[in-house]
């Protein structure tokens, strides 16, 4: 993906991304009580899903949170790229803690297949409303967790590190495991 074409549609990425974090934030804290771990991981999770739904595989013969033995390569790349340059946008130190280890305490309370089943087809409405190409929806989805994650440490629920080494894990994670069926 060029830089500038990301650009160029940054503020309808953005407003997307509002309305995403709206979703997640709706659909995961009351049954979570507001573990926002697994709302950022819900985001980042989409954003990998995006990934894999783009490779147009059959993925009918795997059962659900199957890990796939492919490598997501460039997009992934582009993403993580992408994600330094809108942590600083978000008011995030974008020069560490990506790799952070995640305790046990801050992983989400649900698997990837269950972070995003059911939520997927939301997602998708918000972009299409938003009028943006699928080639976009993983970088919605991204800015939609690093939103999160900048509100969560203003208010101390989650420390930056581990909310951006979140968003790096489950962006791969999503990339990588079979979803439930898809719902068209």
């Amino acid at each position: 993906m060029d830089a500038s074409e990301i650009q160029e549609n940054y503020p309808a990425l953005d407003r997307a991304a509002d309305d995403v974090l709206g979703l997640l934030s709706t659909e995961f804290m009351k049954p979570t009580e507001s573990h926002v771990e697994t709302i950022v991981s819900a985001a980042a999770s989409l954003a990998g899903l995006s990934v894999l739904r783009s490779r147009s595989f059959d993925l009918r013969p795997y059962k659900p949170g199957m890990i796939l033995d492919y490598d997501p390569g460039t997009e992934i790349e582009e993403i993580r790229h992408f994600m330094i340059t809108a942590a600083a946008k978000a008011g995030l130190d974008p020069s560490g803690g990506w790799g952070a280890e995640i305790p046990e305490v801050h992983r989400p309370k649900f698997s990837v297949p269950e972070l995003v089943r059911d939520r997927e087809r939301k997602f998708l409405a918000i972009c299409d409303r938003h009028k943006l190409r699928r080639v976009f929806y993983p970088y919605v989805a991204v800015l939609a967790a690093l939103k999160f994650v900048y509100a969560a440490d203003r208010v101390r629920l989650l420390r930056q590190e581990t909310g951006k080494a979140l968003i790096l894990y489950y962006v791969v994670a999503g990339a990588k495991t079979v979803p439930y069926p898809s719902f068209s």
